[in-house]
């Protein structure tokens, strides 16, 4: 007859295993610990894989694409504000593009200044009066630096960017427009032909984070 085990051996055995259980759970959070620092070693590792790779490709969105792409929204606004409202403000003191009907006027200058201005080697302030037939007025010399200073800085901030930067003039006057590459200036139809460019294309590395503004009729 098998007699059942005493309370003190029962109590004993509940502790024998209950100490087995504990042993076993100190076991296993060391490993995991140990688990999760290799999971972060390789993690580094990788990361600093990944970070030389989009160093070396220009096919991946990197920091320096991010840093193109925000100079190219900033340049568009020193195109769209800044280029329009000297144009507007002293287009009456040139007679240069007279010929031009009046609704394309402002554009039309606006695309000689930005052609002197948005370029490897901008042209001076006393090359854009005289290119632009405007007498030698204080107000309107001033003007002209305060606007060359703020392009000769975008230019030196893109290049310390990095990466090819270009840029395009490039379009064929009666053409279509090229919607990858072109869109229309203000509330020109975007369907008529092109009759001439208003301000370049933001390429890097050949690809284009800013397409040119065309002037259509």
């Amino acid at each position: 007859m098998q007699l059942e085990p005493s309370t003190e051996e029962a109590l004993e055995t509940a502790l024998q295993r209950i100490g087995a259980l504990e042993f076993e759970v100190r076991r296993g959070a060391a490993e995991h610990e140990r688990m999760w620092a290799h999971i972060t070693r390789l993690e580094r590792q990788l990361g600093g894989v990944l970070a030389s790779q989009l160093e070396q490709r220009d096919d991946v969105a990197g920091k320096q694409h991010c840093e193109h792409q925000e100079l190219s929204q900033q340049t568009r606004t020193l195109v769209e504000q800044q280029c329009q409202n000297f144009t507007r403000r002293y287009i009456d003191k040139t007679k240069y593009g007279w010929e031009r009907p009046n609704r394309e006027r402002t554009a039309y200058l606006m695309s000689v200044l930005i052609r002197q201005l948005l370029s490897n080697s901008p042209a001076s302030s006393w090359s854009i009066l005289q290119m632009l037939r405007m007498a030698e007025d204080p107000d309107i010399e001033r003007a002209i630096n305060r606007l060359r200073s703020d392009c000769v800085a975008m230019m030196r901030r893109i290049a310390d960017v990095g990466l090819t930067h270009e840029w395009s003039y490039r379009h064929i006057p009666g053409a279509r427009l090229n919607q990858d590459m072109q869109e229309a200036w203000g509330a020109c139809d975007p369907t008529a032909p092109v009759s001439f460019l208003v301000a370049p294309a933001y390429l890097v590395n050949g690809r284009v984070y800013g397409r040119q503004l065309v002037y259509t009729v």
